[in-house]
């Protein structure tokens, strides 16, 4: 005998469960049966994209669900718009709407018009207890009139938002989120130039993971940006406009993702003997990340690195036990220099980029002669990644930690090239003609 063990749940248990689909998925089980009819009506989530309607046609489904859930609380509202289809100023009114009616997870992906304008969210947002996930996209904030009270928020993001009449309104909302965890901010290219954030503070006793992304803007305007998290336990740090960039007490901090030019290439001021302020500011910034435990570092922040070398030390990293770095072949011999700050080192992954396509005037440096302490003492696997086969710069690397390294246990070459997986391959044959200071390390080739 068939068993319909579905119908038997409790109501409030098939709402629960049509929550976790998009809302579009959930409407389809109404065809289900007579129960199922207006079931999903009573789910207290709202995940659509706009792109799933005929135009105009999702006001009107919003408004009849808001409508019909108005004496329930709400859990979540998720919104996408489609960039440049819509011009419409009813997202506010909803946001106003479910905050009101206790919102928890709020995601509103607003739209640009071809003239630079987005819609800006009311300031109810500012002071909601039950608020835990705020997300916002292509959206304007404005400066609170009031002070922020966000007890239970612990995620935000915010990404391509126009910040108005205020610069230093990102540090009054974190001021009033005394549980924030997960923190997102990305600055999207600037091509209108029309909010006031130009320094950015972020200050938080309680954050544990931090993702900056500013690209350049358009106008040629430089901002600072200031870190003080003595919790914070992962940062991504992707900043192509800070002049100024400050970091406190990160005590905590195990894994970063580093890519910035410190402000030095793009329209920055060049790094000179003389520019003792960018010198310092660099030297503060590493100095201020040396307990990370993980770093991924860019070639291009290598490139500047490189230039700060002939002007200060690289501080020790004394904690760091994976590295993984993207260089260019005219960054070998500092490669090495940054590796002997880095004396605990046990994983090494190498992103080799053979052709130098950044801005580089430095003649290429072949000579691999220094042997840093890391390689005599602690390093265990080298990962060596967009090799060539036959290019004689990664085959000299390659016989170079072979050589080298004390303790090595594994080293791992990936080539760009799939015809070389055949054990008989010249290069296997070659790599046998290698010495290996580690007599148990295992060379794989993938």
């Amino acid at each position: 005998m068939n068993c319909d063990r579905i119908t038997e749940l409790p109501d409030s248990l098939l709402t629960q469960i049509l929550s976790y689909l998009p809302t579009k998925d959930s409407v389809k089980t109404s065809v289900l049966s007579k129960r199922w009819e207006f079931l999903w009506l009573r789910v207290p989530v709202l995940d659509l994209k706009v792109s799933n309607f005929p135009e105009e046609n999702y006001a009107s489904f919003v408004d009849n669900f808001l409508e019909f859930n108005r004496n329930s609380r709400m859990r979540k509202f998720k919104l996408k718009y489609d960039q440049y289809t819509y011009d419409d100023d009813r997202l506010a009114g909803w946001v106003v709407t479910t905050v009101d009616r206790g919102i928890q997870y709020l995601d509103a992906n607003g739209f640009e018009t071809d003239m630079c304008v987005r819609e800006f969210m009311p300031q109810n947002i500012y002071k909601s207890n039950t608020l835990v996930s705020l997300v916002l996209v292509t959206v304007g904030i404005e400066n609170p009139e009031f002070v922020v009270s966000l007890p239970s928020l612990k995620k935000m993001h915010l990404e391509d938002v126009w910040y108005w009449d205020d610069p230093l309104v990102i540090e009054k909302i974190i001021s009033g989120c005394p549980v924030l965890e997960d923190l997102v901010l990305i600055r999207a290219i600037d091509f209108c130039n029309l909010d006031d954030l130009r320094f950015l503070r972020v200050r938080s006793q309680t954050l544990k993971s931090f993702r900056l992304t500013f690209e350049y803007s358009m106008a040629g305007t430089y901002f600072s940006v200031e870190i003080d998290a003595p919790r914070l336990e992962y940062l991504n740090f992707n900043d192509n406009q800070s002049d100024m960039i400050v970091v406190k007490n990160l005590n905590s901090l195990s894994m970063i993702d580093i890519d910035t030019e410190f402000s030095v290439k793009f329209g920055g001021s060049p790094l000179e003997p003389e520019d003792l302020r960018k010198r310092d500011i660099i030297r503060d910034f590493l100095t201020g990340i040396s307990c990370v435990r993980h770093m991924n570092i860019s070639q291009r922040t290598l490139e500047v690195l490189y230039r700060y070398s002939k002007l200060g030390p690289i501080p020790k990293f004394n904690n760091l036990y994976r590295l993984q770095a993207a260089f260019s072949r005219s960054m070998l011999s500092f490669l090495l220099v940054f590796l002997e700050s880095c004396p605990n080192l046990e994983y090494l992954i190498l992103r080799v980029h053979l052709q130098d396509f950044a801005v580089s005037t430095e003649p290429e440096q072949d000579g691999l002669t220094y042997v840093p302490q890391c390689l005599l003492s602690s390093l265990k696997c080298v990962e060596i990644r967009e090799l060539i086969m036959g290019e004689e710069t990664g085959k000299k690397l390659v016989r170079y930690f072979l050589e080298n390294s004390v303790v090595l246990q594994k080293l791992i070459m990936r080539f760009k090239d799939s015809s070389i997986a055949n054990q008989d391959s010249y290069i296997f044959k070659e790599l046998r003609t290698f010495t290996k200071r580690s007599r148990s390390c295992e060379v794989i080739i993938h």
